[in-house]
């Protein structure tokens, strides 16, 4: 009888801990892949002209975000790619958002000039408020791309998986 019971109970804990288990394969998945919401008034940025403000977003338009920092080496090497394909991003009402967090704001700037990336670039680096912390990034280069109400449509860390996935070519 003792055995009887402690079979049932164990059997007990193994579908509850299965269970469990599913629930957190699903939570993490959705992490990926639902509509979850920017709120781009919440967050403050530096932009190239030392002033800080905020990331307006057009209603109807697509962005990729693009977080960086300089001493990622293929953050750096993407930027080209970015380049390669910003007209026809555009053609397709999809803009481009850099959003670095590096610490130095100087060198920051420096690049930029440098190279003339003509997206729109801001920096956030240890603000109340920190956009990187809150979506949880850990990896870079990390794009998201998402609309013009700041719903995420879809995570990326490489440039070329969100090219494959926007289905777009270079049209010279």
């Amino acid at each position: 009888m003792m055995k009887k019971a402690f079979l049932i109970l164990t059997l007990i804990m193994i579908c509850f801990s299965c269970k469990k288990n599913k629930q957190i394969k699903k939570s993490e998945i959705a992490k990926e892949t639902t509509d979850k919401y920017i709120n781009f008034n919440k967050y403050t940025f530096n932009t190239i002209n030392k002033t800080k403000e905020k990331v307006s977003l057009s209603e109807g338009k697509k962005y990729i975000l693009d977080f960086w920092y300089l001493e990622c080496a293929p953050c750096v090497k993407q930027h080209k790619q970015l380049q390669e394909y910003q007209n026809q991003l555009l053609k397709n009402d999809i803009e481009i958002i850099g959003i670095s967090i590096d610490r130095s704001q100087k060198n920051w700037r420096e690049y930029l000039v440098e190279h003339q990336y003509n997206w729109k670039n801001y920096n956030q680096f240890n603000e109340e408020n920190d956009l990187k912390n809150d979506l949880d990034i850990k990896l870079f280069p990390t794009y998201y791309y998402v609309d013009g109400k700041g719903v995420i449509f879809k995570k990326f860390n490489s440039f070329q998986k969100a090219i494959t996935y926007l289905n777009l070519e270079i049209s010279l």
